[in-house]
């Protein structure tokens, strides 16, 4: 289980509307490139490279996982 409470001290804080909107953006650019390498795992079934497809979809899923991590961070960050 994933621990997700916050530092106390640290849950008052407000974060700089700034900071939050560049947050936002990384995690855009981190979408659109993952976007744009999806056809790897073509490449990989067309050449009929099995290990190397697993491997690049167990690193995607793992991604995908942080990534979805980032985006419910900046939902709470940005609801405070």
């Amino acid at each position: 289980m994933q621990f997700k409470d916050l530092n106390p001290e640290a849950q008052g804080a407000l974060i700089p509307v700034q900071q939050l909107d560049l947050f936002a953006l990384s995690l855009r650019a981190r979408l659109e490139a993952f976007v744009f390498k999806a056809d790897a795992s073509l490449d990989y079934l067309r050449k009929q490279k099995n290990e190397q497809l697993k491997n690049y979809l167990q690193t995607t899923i793992f991604d995908l996982q942080c990534l979805l991590n980032e985006f419910e961070m900046h939902d709470t960050l940005q609801a405070q």
